[in-house]
């Protein structure tokens, strides 16, 4: 972002990972460096919806809005994906340094939030989410378009937004299909220059493909250990996890990370799946407790990583780790 601090959201999940498929809402609100990566991720607690999409001026030279020149998925061959899933795609207004994420500004209770939330794909999350079948991993084929008039998906007809001229950044999230979620990375590429006019709209950089990877391929991670609490388990969803980090490359060379968002599954140990390897940012938070933990980990790779977790523990009995 993640591109992006902001508090922590519900999600569905198989088991104790995040699920690929239906609505959700995530962690997420404000962009901030992960140390030693030299890429933006989100993390942290403070709330999305302190404002409004009316508060925002557009770029009136942008013409139709902005586009972002990203293709897809394709496997390590540039072959058809042989799974399903889906990309969801973050809006942030304002700017990366003070983002406001306008589809995040939504009260599940009342129904209310931004006055365009009924434009948001998924209301509380993504401002769209687009699913893949098995081997249609290319789903942008001209590349993503953020215009200025997006459809009502509530009452129909269409809201005149100006997304596409107020577009501060736009972060891209990959989940794999529901059965396979821990093989793959869980790629994502955070965009915020737009500067190159052609066809009436305004281009970013080229990005190109991402390659699906797995931990059977080279420049990948996974970490994990013991969790405890005091020697015990603890309960299925009490712990929850939000990793960022890691290094790699799209097809035009544009720099990609990789993110993890996952539970306690109620046993005695932690895994995060497929990572890209490199820097991490691990934030575990106890809500059994409300304690939270930052764990940074310099550089990882390969899979054989250890993190053992004490929940009794200060700092989670991780070395290093900063909790309030």
């Amino acid at each position: 972002m993640s591109r992006t601090a902001q508090q922590q959201r519900h999600r569905h999940r198989h088991h104790h990972r995040r699920r690929a498929t239906g609505p959700r809402r995530r962690f997420l609100a404000v962009l901030v460096l992960l140390a030693g990566s030299g890429l933006l991720t989100l993390g942290g607690s403070t709330p999305a919806w302190a404002a409004d999409t009316t508060q925002y001026a557009g770029d009136t030279t942008r013409g139709l809005g902005v586009a972002v020149p990203f293709e897809g998925l394709t496997d390590q061959n540039g072959n058809p994906v042989p799974i399903s899933g889906a990309v969801g795609v973050d809006l942030v207004l304002g700017s990366t340094q003070q983002p406001y994420l306008p589809c995040q500004n939504y009260n599940r209770a009342t129904g209310t939030g931004d006055t365009y939330v009924n434009a948001c794909q998924e209301r509380g999350s993504y401002a769209t989410y687009t699913r893949f079948a098995t081997g249609k991993g290319l789903m942008f084929p001209h590349g993503y378009f953020m215009g200025d008039s997006q459809p009502d998906l509530v009452h129909g007809g269409t809201l005149n937004t100006s997304w596409g001229s107020r577009t501060a950044g736009l972060s891209f999230e990959f989940y794999p299909q529901l059965d396979r979620d821990p093989e793959f990375v869980h790629s994502r590429f955070y965009i915020d220059a737009f500067g190159h006019h052609a066809n009436g709209w305004t281009y970013s950089a080229w990005v190109g493909r991402i390659k699906l990877a797995t931990l059977n391929d080279p420049g990948t991670a996974r970490v994990g250990g013991r969790l405890t609490d005091g020697g015990r388990a603890p309960a299925k969803d009490r712990v929850k996890f939000l990793i960022f980090g890691g290094n790699a490359e799209s097809s035009s060379g544009y720099p990609i990370s990789s993110f993890a968002v996952f539970t306690s599954s109620g046993a005695s140990t932690w895994d995060s799946g497929a990572m890209y390897a490199g820097p991490q940012r691990i934030t575990v938070t106890d809500t059994a407790t409300n304690r939270e933990c930052v764990i940074d980990l310099k550089g990882i790779s390969g899979r054989n990583n250890t993190l053992d977790l004490d929940l009794s523990q200060p700092g989670f009995g991780a070395p290093g780790a900063v909790c309030h």
